[in-house]
C-alpha cells in the first residue's frame, strides 16, 4: 500500500492543495519574508502536517463506509485486510495525528486549525454524529476539513515564522475565499455523486435538493468569494496577480465559446465538457502569478517557482497544452476572416 493509495493524493493533490499554498504564498509577501527561507521549515512543516491528516481522513473515510460500500459493490481498501490489520492502521493514523499535534502545539494559532481539520474530519466521518449523513452540515464540516482551516494552519505557520503577527483581515479574507470555494468543491461533488450516494444509502444535502432549482445558494457563494478575493488582490498590490485573473477569465470564456465546455459554479451537466469556475485560478493561475513576482523581487525567488512547477506538473502542462490548442483555434479562424476580406 503506496503512500499515494493511502492519502488518496488523486483526489487532492493538483487541485487544493495548491489553493491553500497560494495563500500562504500571499500571507509571505504580506509579511516582506524571503519564500525561500521559509521553505524549510515552514513550508516543510505545512506539507508534512497536512499528509499526516490526509493519511488519517482517507483511513477513517475507508474504516467508517466499509459496510456501505461492500453492500453496493463500492472498492474500499479495507475490504482485502484482516480487521487486526484494519485496527492497527487506524490506530496508527491517529498516533501520527498526535505526533503532529506535539510539533505543532508551539504554534498556539496554527495548531488550533489543525485541531479544527482533526475535528471536523472526526465528525464528519464517526457515529454517533457522522456528519456525512446530516445534509448541510455534513457540506460545511467537509469544507471546514478540506479547505477552511487547512488555508488558515498554513497561513498560521507562515506567520510564526516570518515573525509576523497574525493579520486577522488577511485570515478572514482568506478564510471566506477558502470557505466559499470549499463549499462550492463539495457541492459540486455530492451533486456529481448524486445518484451513487442514493444508492448506497447515503443521505447527503444532494439527494435532498432539486438541482434543477438549486440556484440562488451557488450563485451567493461565487458572488462572496469574488467579492473577498477582489479585496485580497486589491490589499496585495499586484499588478501580476490581476493580469494573472483577467488572463484566466479569457482563457476559461474562450473554452466556453470554441471548445463548447461549460462553465459551472456547482451543478454540472448530464453530458458535454465542463469546467468549474475558478479552479484553474486557485490551482494554477493565482500560485504561479505570485511566484513570478517572488521570483523577480526576491532572493532565490526562483527556485521556489521552479520546486512549486514540478510539484504540481500535471496541471501546468495539461493547461498549456489547452493554451496552444486555443491559440491554434484563433489563429486559424484569424486567417479565415483575412482570407474573406
Amino acid at each position: 500500500m503506496n503512500l499515494a493509495k493511502l492519502t488518496r493524493a488523486h483526489e487532492w493533490w493538483d487541485f487544493k492543495t495548491p489553493q491553500v499554498l497560494s495563500l500562504a504564498y500571499a500571507a509571505a509577501i504580506a509579511c516582506n519574508s524571503l519564500l525561500f527561507n521559509l521553505l524549510f521549515p515552514a513550508f516543510f512543516i505545512i506539507f508534512t502536517s497536512l499528509v499526516v491528516i490526509a493519511i488519517y481522513a482517507s483511513i477513517i473515510n475507508d474504516f467508517t463506509d466499509l459496510s456501505i460500500d461492500t453492500a453496493c459493490g463500492k472498492a474500499n481498501m479495507m475490504q482485502n485486510i484482516s480487521i487486526w490489520m484494519r485496527m492497527v492502521l487506524l490506530i496508527t493514523s491517529i498516533v501520527l495525528l498526535a505526533i503532529a499535534v506535539y510539533f505543532i502545539y508551539p504554534f498556539r494559532s496554527a495548531c488550533i486549525f489543525y485541531l479544527g481539520i482533526c475535528i471536523s474530519i472526526s465528525i464528519y466521518s464517526f457515529e454517533p454524529i457522522r456528519l456525512k449523513k446530516r445534509g448541510l452540515w455534513g457540506v460545511i464540516a467537509c469544507a471546514m476539513a478540506e479547505h477552511f482551516f487547512p488555508t488558515l494552519f498554513a497561513m498560521s505557520i507562515i506567520f510564526y515564522f516570518a515573525n509576523s503577527k497574525i493579520d486577522i483581515f488577511l485570515l478572514a479574507i482568506a478564510g471566506t475565499i477558502s470557505l466559499c470555494w470549499g463549499l462550492r468543491s463539495i457541492l459540486y461533488h455530492q451533486f456529481k455523486d448524486r445518484e451513487n450516494d442514493k444508492n448506497s444509502g447515503i443521505d447527503t444535502f444532494a439527494n435532498r435538493i432539486n438541482p434543477n432549482t438549486f440556484k440562488f445558494v451557488p450563485r451567493l457563494l461565487v458572488f462572496t468569494e469574488l467579492f473577498a478575493l477582489t479585496v485580497l488582490l486589491i490589499s496585495l498590490k499586484l499588478w501580476i496577480v490581476l493580469i494573472a485573473f483577467l488572463v484566466y477569465l479569457l482563457f476559461t470564456f474562450l473554452k466556453q465559446y470554441l471548445f463548447k465546455s461549460k462553465i459551472i459554479i456547482v451543478i454540472s451537466p448530464k453530458s458535454g465538457f465542463y469546467q468549474i469556475f475558478m479552479l484553474e485560478f486557485y490551482a494554477l493561475f493565482f500560485p504561479v502569478a505570485l511566484l513570478i513576482y517572488v521570483s523577480a523581487a526576491q532572493a532565490n525567488g526562483y527556485i521556489v517557482l521552479i520546486l512549486h512547477l514540478i510539484l504540481f506538473h500535471k496541471l501546468f502542462l495539461t493547461t498549456l497544452k489547452e493554451l496552444f490548442d486555443l491559440s491554434k483555434v484563433v489563429i486559424n479562424k484569424l486567417i479565415r476572416v483575412a482570407k474573406i476580406h
